[in-house]
């Protein structure tokens, strides 16, 4: 231990009246004594040293979530209290209560109360324990302006935290400039405070910023075609395009060779057909009403197979369309004395059991075949089939 050593000197002088006898006068005494620093510095500086603070009564923990309205803001305030005091009256200041501030929801608590004591938000209990729970405020404008300005105060327990707040940039706008969060914008305290101004858009500047929704790019969400053939050998072939778009568009359909357009449908209003010898069809499709995404575009076609033999082969063909497809089904319905297989073409067979029933009322007489083919762009889908009569049930057997 550092130490001082204190030199103190004792002069002891006779009475004034011996000052002159110089033999009777005694002889004069000097000593030492070692003193510790820390108590020699308090002496030396004339001070006492600080009392110590007094013990913390809670820790408060808060968060804190904004909206902007109107006229006020609207706080929801979530606060949890580690009470350490017990078997004494703690009371807890959490938030200061303008005259423009005021509470909207309390909670019930079993050990303790939430309110308002002393123009703070406080919390009253008299057993230790943790606390949790959340308080709505609402913090009003000050004054009556275009220009609007909330403030909240914290209490002397709880620490200032930032204000996570929700502002429709449509609605309101920021007097400040804020940094961003993921819940909108991040208002910081200053001064053991926190303060917003906004300013309400009027609905002229609010009409002047439409949302702008980016054009759809169109395409065939989905094509439905079915085949129907007598023993003739005279098909019928219907395809529905279910058309994706947000406004007019161009749409070019190909009629394959040695196939006829016979009708032609878009939103079941008839489109007139001249200029099909071509094979090519420049049509101007919509959405049957404004704002709306969705359209159908109905086509019937017709072809002369040719009469069934004993066996032979078919060649089927769709129509080529410039906007891509995703997923294409066909169905081909032909006479029920042959087998079917499959053969070649783009178009892949199902098997029954992954086929979904049929709707009561919609079965067509003849054996059904299924087919399917996802993400068609600017070709035409084809498939070949072969057949050869079917004597399963015959007595040939």
């Amino acid at each position: 231990m550092r130490t001082l050593s204190l030199v103190v000197g004792l002069l002891l002088l006779a009475p004034k009246a011996l000052a002159d006898d110089a033999p009777q006068r005694k002889p004069a005494r000097s000593g030492t004594a070692t003193v510790p620093l820390e108590e020699l510095i308090p002496l030396y500086a004339g001070r006492e040293t600080p009392a110590p603070a007094p013990p913390t009564d809670a820790v408060v923990t808060s968060t804190l979530k904004g909206r902007l309205s109107s006229d006020a803001l609207q706080v929801e305030a979530g606060f949890q209290v580690e009470v350490l005091a017990d078997e004494r009256w703690t009371q807890v200041r959490l938030l200061q209560l303008d005259s423009d501030t005021f509470t909207t929801t309390l909670p019930t608590l079993d050990d303790a109360m939430v309110g308002v004591v002393d123009g703070y938000l406080c919390l009253l209990t008299r057993k230790a324990g943790r606390h949790v729970f959340d308080v709505g405020l609402t913090v009003r404008s000050q004054g009556a302006g275009p220009e609007r300005r909330a403030q909240l105060r914290f209490g002397p327990h709880a620490s200032p935290v930032p204000l996570a707040l929700e502002a429709d940039t449509s609605v309101f706008t920021l007097t400040e400039s804020l940094p961003t969060s993921r819940e909108g914008y991040t208002v910081y305290p200053s001064q053991g405070a926190l303060r917003v101004g906004w300013r309400a858009l009027s609905p002229v500047a609010r009409e002047a910023k439409p949302q702008v929704r980016p054009p759809l790019e169109p395409r065939i969400s989905e094509a439905v075609a079915s085949w129907v053939s007598t023993l003739e050998g005279r098909a019928t072939l219907r395809v529905r395009y279910d058309l994706s778009l947000d406004r007019e568009q161009s749409l070019e359909l190909s009629v394959p060779e040695g196939l006829s357009l016979e009708r032609l449908t878009l939103n079941s209003i008839p489109v007139p057909v001249e200029g099909a010898e071509a094979g090519v069809l420049k049509l101007k499709v919509a959405p049957p009403r404004l704002g709306e995404t969705e359209g159908v575009l109905e086509v019937v076609l017709a072809q002369e197979l040719g009469v069934f033999h004993l066996s032979g082969r078919l060649k089927l063909a769709l129509p080529r369309v410039s906007w891509p497809v995703a997923e294409l089904r066909a169905r081909a319905h032909f006479p029920s004395v042959f087998n079917y297989r499959r053969e070649g073409g783009s178009l892949e067979q199902l098997e029954a059991a992954d086929v979904a029933a049929e709707p009561a009322g919609e079965s067509l007489p003849g054996k059904v075949l299924h087919f399917r083919q996802y993400l068609v762009a600017a070709s035409a889908p084809t498939l070949e089939l072969g057949y050869s009569v079917d004597i399963s049930s015959s007595y040939f057997r």
